[in-house]
């Protein structure tokens, strides 16, 4: 019985945990959807360590294929010198502040 409990209450963190996760990714790609301009930023490592300010965690393949479903944005970050392989985050909260990281 105990068991029972430990594996509901495991499962109702990583649940709790797994929404946290995509309240945070979906502010960031809802931005990216109705984003004016978007602007990019090559970043280190370093910067992009979880305990950094700004930090959100989001599906790169899922941010990659939003990139590549746009040719505006694509072009954009292909005259940033940078390709989809060089993708690796986002930030912003509203349509006027998205940032694309990239590896840099």
């Amino acid at each position: 019985m105990l068991n029972l409990k430990a594996i509901a209450v495991a499962a109702a963190l990583t649940l709790s945990t797994a929404g946290l996760a995509m309240a945070a990714e979906g502010s960031a790609m809802d931005a990216l959807t109705s984003a004016t301009t978007v602007s990019f930023k090559a970043v280190t490592a370093a910067e992009l360590n979880p305990l950094s300010p700004g930090y959100q965690e989001v599906d790169l393949d899922s941010l990659k294929a939003r990139i590549q479903g746009s040719p505006a944005l694509l072009a954009q970050l292909e005259s940033f010198g940078a390709t989809l392989d060089d993708v690796v985050g986002i930030t912003g909260t509203d349509a006027t502040d998205v940032t694309i990281l990239v590896q840099g």
